[in-house]
């Protein structure tokens, strides 16, 4: 489907409106009644007219649209048993429209409430599902998508399209239905006038619509733009604050504001370019409007003659609709825009996950023999990171992952995790591909503490209810012992409901590991993935963690990532890995046997 056509945002509105037809039907119905509340007034004008001119001057061919709204106010001033202001003359014919005219801005006042509610809450509710199924749909996508986008573009596209999206269908909902409503009723006024007045309305709309057309593809092409330096900006805020103890320590605020000066000359050189197309749309209508008003005013004294009450009638009609043109070209406008926005939204709509489940996929439910990497080979981008790796994982083995950086060690963790599929070769579980085990009942059973942990800006008990969330109470706190997170969480005065803030960033880097680790324990996994979980930590916060991580190890089938090789020494096995290949293999003491290996290298390096 083109990228420049409409239809994708169409679709997505003909989506919404069939889900939620009895609201758009009702707002549909309100902007029909609004509409008429709105013109009905204009056939007023005949009656007060024709009231304060002599009779001779107000004869003319007859308005029958007039006439049923006069036969409509008698029969309500017979209701309202007003029917003897009738029988005042011109008087009491001013005094009954008066009051027909005071219910129908009752009327209308309250159509207009309902109508501009429920317009916009069926917008906001097409953009809050829109902004769900863009959530739901991201975080399915694999790890190795995550790695190539920038946060703060991702966050631009989710928060600022969708809300460009949202301030458009807002308008749309108001006036792509009520607009063209006006006009409607303005033609059939006019035509109740003139039949040429009516014609020549009903010709100038389309001709109107053709600067909406020309302008609306450089208005989508502009948003698109836009919004792409929109995403820039973020980001580069993003990165800013993020890196703000970096920013300050090397003296970068000058050259992080240069570039995001940059970035934002970008933005609004695109914008402007956007908002040149609209500004030329609207002037060009304005000037193509007042032209086609000018040639009827000169051709009026063409026209069969009529009375002076009919003709402001027609001409109130015609003057009118400029302005409801004008703002559905302005509608037309808007959803352009947001069509470039709904562009960039699409093409992460769009994008896939390598990492499916396959059909007939079989349900894991304990480990009963171990896990095998059979000539597994994996790349990030186009450098192998793993080349033809074999080794084997025994149920309640320790295995420890040993090597320089880039040898691949938190690659194979990532790999179990299911995070990334191998690019080749493949990974047995109990002699079963792990991509025909279903990924939920695999990852049920998993448990992962990394070098950074991330803590969601809640309270503790919450932070380690994520790895069981219908733990009981006796459950979690007796995680939180063996983790010793006791030690520190019961002396906040909130206990356990204190929130730990963004990231965590209220508690020490020892104190958020040993909340992870609480929250592994509480998982109770069958297999354990550790990568440097103490390599931040301070000597005395090492310990603390590393005394929580045995426990979480006891009787558990690991994998283990570690910076420093005295935590490793009690492994089962060490695999030693250089360039995406494992060089060595064995328990410690016959890893330091080989003198020259790479082992026997980088324990002499740590201990000198």
């Amino acid at each position: 489907m083109k990228k420049n056509s409409l239809l994708p945002l169409l679709k997505l509105l003909g989506d919404f409106i069939l889900r939620h037809k009895g609201m758009i039907g009702g707002v549909l119905a309100l902007g029909v009644f609004q509409a008429a509340l709105t013109k009905a007034p204009y056939l007023l004008v005949k009656e007060v007219v024709d009231a304060f001119l002599p009779p001779s001057a107000a004869q003319g061919p007859p308005n029958h649209l007039f006439d049923s709204l006069m036969v409509a106010k008698k029969d309500l001033m017979a209701f309202l048993h007003l029917d003897g202001l009738l029988q005042r003359g011109a008087t009491g014919n001013l005094g009954s429209s008066a009051i027909l005219l005071a219910l129908m801005a009752i009327l209308g006042g309250a159509t207009i409430f309902f109508y501009r509610y429920f317009s916009n809450l069926a917008a906001s509710m097409l953009v809050v599902d829109l902004r769900n199924r863009l959530c739901s749909h991201l975080l399915r996508l694999s790890s190795k998508y995550f790695g190539l986008q920038r946060t703060g573009e991702m966050i631009s596209r989710v928060s600022n399209d969708t809300n460009t999206i949202r301030h458009s269908f807002t308008l749309v909902f108001e006036n792509a239905v009520l607009e063209p409503l006006f006009l409607l009723f303005n033609a059939i006024l006019a035509f109740s006038v003139s039949p040429w007045m009516g014609w020549f309305l009903v010709v100038m709309i389309p001709v109107l619509g053709l600067p909406m057309t020309r302008f609306g593809r450089k208005v989508r092409k502009g948003s698109g733009k836009s919004l792409q330096a929109m995403g820039q900006a973020t980001d580069a805020m993003s990165q800013m604050f993020l890196g703000f103890r970096t920013v300050k320590a090397y003296r970068l605020e000058d050259r992080e504001l240069e570039e995001f000066e940059k970035i934002n000359e970008t933005f609004l050189r695109r914008t402007m370019k956007m908002v040149r197309a609209k500004a030329g749309s609207q002037a060009l209508l304005y000037t193509t409007y007042m032209l086609g008003f000018a040639g009827l005013l000169y051709g009026l004294q063409y026209l069969p003659k009529m009375d002076l009450a009919n003709m402001g009638i027609g001409l109130a009609a015609i003057g009118t609709s400029y302005t409801h043109i004008k703002r559905t070209a302005r509608t037309f406008n808007l959803l352009k825009e947001s069509q470039g926005a709904f562009d960039r939204l699409q093409e992460l709509m769009e994008l896939r996950s390598e990492i499916v489940e396959k059909e007939g996929a079989k349900e894991f439910r304990t480990l009963e023999d171990g896990i095998e990497f059979h000539q597994v080979s994996f790349a990030y981008e186009k450098d192998p990171v793993l080349q033809d790796l074999s080794f084997r994982i025994e149920k309640g083995q320790k295995i420890a992952l040993v090597g320089p950086s880039g040898a691949g060690k938190s690659t194979i963790l990532n790999l179990l995790g299911r995070f990334y599929n191998p690019d080749g070769g493949e990974i047995l579980v109990d002699g079963v591909p792990l991509d025909e085990i279903k990924l939920s009942s695999w990852l049920d059973h998993i448990s992962i503490v990394d070098q950074a942990p991330f803590l969601f800006n809640r309270s503790i008990r919450d932070n380690i209810l994520l790895g069981k969330e219908n733990a009981t109470e006796e459950e979690w706190r007796e995680a939180a012992r063996m983790a010793r997170v006791d030690e520190f969480a019961e002396q906040f005065p909130d206990g356990y409901e204190t929130v730990v803030g963004e990231g965590g960033d209220a508690l020490s880097g020892g104190q958020k590991q040993r909340v992870t680790i609480a929250r592994a324990i509480l998982r109770d996994p069958e297999l354990l993935l550790l990568d440097e979980a103490t390599s931040a930590l301070d000597t005395e916060s090492e310990k603390m963690v590393q005394e929580a991580l045995d426990v979480l190890m006891r009787g558990r089938t690991s994998v283990v990532i570690a910076h420093r090789l005295s935590t490793i020494r009690a492994s089962d096995r060490i695999l030693v890995l250089e360039k995406g290949r494992i060089v060595e293999e064995g328990s410690h003491e016959e890893l330091l046997q080989n003198k020259s290996g790479l082992y026997h290298k980088l324990t002499l390096l740590q201990e000198a």
